[in-house]
């Protein structure tokens, strides 16, 4: 019998820690990104990853932080993973409710809403996010800390 699969939902600031290598806790995202290839680690992520994720690519690649052809292998690879993709409507109403309530973007609050609906645990790169939730919302953890 084989054993049961972890589950997560990350955010884009934690696989962007994939393509950058001047970000803070690389070495827990890496491990992370290793166990999404190794399929032991299920990564759910919301519609709004991919276009969270290209725009911090193309972002970079107009700030001369990345080259267009690495922004182009870091979206080849990213289509590539066995993400779990979820759409909005899953969790529009729960997102606005977060968003109101805890003062964050709207699209901090779909990650947040999605783990919640998922009842899995939320990993984000985000330090700012994490300082304001951690400790007022269940299952928000810094991608540091994961081991």
């Amino acid at each position: 019998m084989n054993a049961p699969v972890e589950a997560v939902v990350i955010d884009a600031s934690v696989a962007l820690k994939w393509v950058f290598n001047d970000e803070e806790a690389i070495e827990a995202a890496t491990v992370m990104l290793q166990r999404i290839e190794q399929g032991v680690l299920q990564a759910h992520v919301p519609d709004l990853f991919g276009y969270e994720v290209s725009n911090a690519l193309w972002a970079a690649v107009r700030q001369g932080r990345l080259t267009l052809e690495d922004s182009a292998e870091a979206l080849q690879a990213f289509r590539l993973l066995q993400f779990i993709w979820h759409p909005l409507s899953t969790v529009w109403d729960n997102a606005f409710a977060i968003a109101v309530r805890y003062d964050r973007s709207f699209y901090d609050s779909v990650y947040v809403a999605l783990a919640q609906h998922l009842q899995v645990p939320l990993f984000t790169g985000d330090r700012r996010l994490y300082n304001v939730l951690h400790g007022q919302v269940e299952g928000v953890y810094w991608i540091g800390d994961y081991r």
